[in-house]
């Protein structure tokens, strides 16, 4: 009978794959370069195939290493989970890892977090831009999230939570706030928009397009400030969420779009870790925000709440 990958080798072979390097995988898990690199070793010896390509530049995944990845993550996470599950004290005094984007980050997550933080002082929060790579979905797949504020919608595997709806507005100078807003008025001037490699915006591209005629200038500016100063210079129009233009600058104007679109803000955990100590320290705090007059104002300035479902699912 074969023997089985030990949970010390899984993890070298994690902590390689993600930092390109026995060395620095050693620095990140607190072992010698020399320790790491025996432990993958002993793993292709057991499987009989090589995990990495090496050379002097680095190591990078063989096809059977880039297969099995996702497999080994599982393992190491969930053997981390089981130590957070029984020892809830570890847990809240431990880290949380919080993907988010800037428009959520300064207007949902500050309170979320004043409210965890007064319930939970030695939990510390890590926050990074959840707009990178393939956005917070895949950074909380990836296991480089806990959770993740983002826009949800499409099938996601993932464990969802609905908070807010906001609406996409339109951006002007103030001179034209009394001009009525048309799809001839988007399709005559540039339109600024974020980035579609984002994976927040692909919703609104595709929206756009589907009204848009061939030839319409659109340009992305991933800097929302930039896209803003533009406009009050006259090089456009911004098609942008309402959270992400509040708070509003005295030279401009916002309009609904003359086609309506909403996006659902929420967040997103793995299945199954939602119970774990600090995560659902997380939701507690999240959920128990929802229920001030702060939360109400919030919805207010967007100008919509989340359906009557939707609600429910939070309580």
């Amino acid at each position: 009978m074969r023997s089985a990958a030990t949970l010390i080798q899984l993890r070298a072979f994690v902590a390689a794959a993600a930092t390109g390097s026995f060395g620095q995988a050693a620095i990140v898990l607190g072992l010698s370069p020399s320790s790491v690199s025996e432990s993958v070793k002993a793993l292709e010896h057991l499987h009989g195939q090589p995990l990495f390509r090496r050379s002097p530049r680095g190591i990078t995944l063989t096809p059977a290493g880039e297969q099995g990845l996702y497999y080994a993550q599982l393992v190491v996470q969930h053997s981390e989970d089981f130590a957070l599950a029984v020892d809830e004290r570890r847990a809240l005094e431990g880290s949380l890892t919080v993907a988010t984007f800037r428009s959520l980050g300064v207007h949902l997550l500050p309170p979320v977090l004043a409210l965890l933080r007064r319930r939970h002082p030695r939990l510390q929060v890590r926050i990074i831009d959840g707009t990178l790579g393939a956005g917070g979905e895949q950074l909380v797949q990836d296991g480089q999230a806990d959770v993740a504020f983002l826009e949800l919608g499409a099938p996601t595997s993932l464990f969802t939570l609905p908070v807010v709806q906001d609406d996409y507005v339109a951006v002007r100078v103030r001179a034209e706030e009394g001009q009525p807003l048309s799809v001839a008025t988007l399709r005559a001037q540039p339109l600024l928009v974020f980035p579609a490699e984002h994976a927040c915006n692909a919703g609104l591209h595709r929206h756009l397009h589907s009204f848009l005629l061939p030839g319409t200038v659109v340009q992305e500016i991933a800097d929302d400030e930039v896209m803003l100063s533009m406009v009050e210079h006259r090089l456009g129009l911004a098609v942008m969420p309402r959270l992400a233009v509040l708070p509003l600058r005295e030279s401009l104007t916002m309009s609904p779009l003359p086609v309506a679109l909403s996006r659902t803000l929420g967040v997103a955990m793995k299945p199954g870790r939602p119970g774990l100590p600090h995560l659902r320290a997380f939701v507690e705090a999240l959920r128990a925000y929802q229920t001030t007059p702060a939360f109400a104002d919030l919805q207010a300035l967007v100008g919509a709440h989340a359906p009557e479902h939707e609600t429910q699912a939070l309580r």
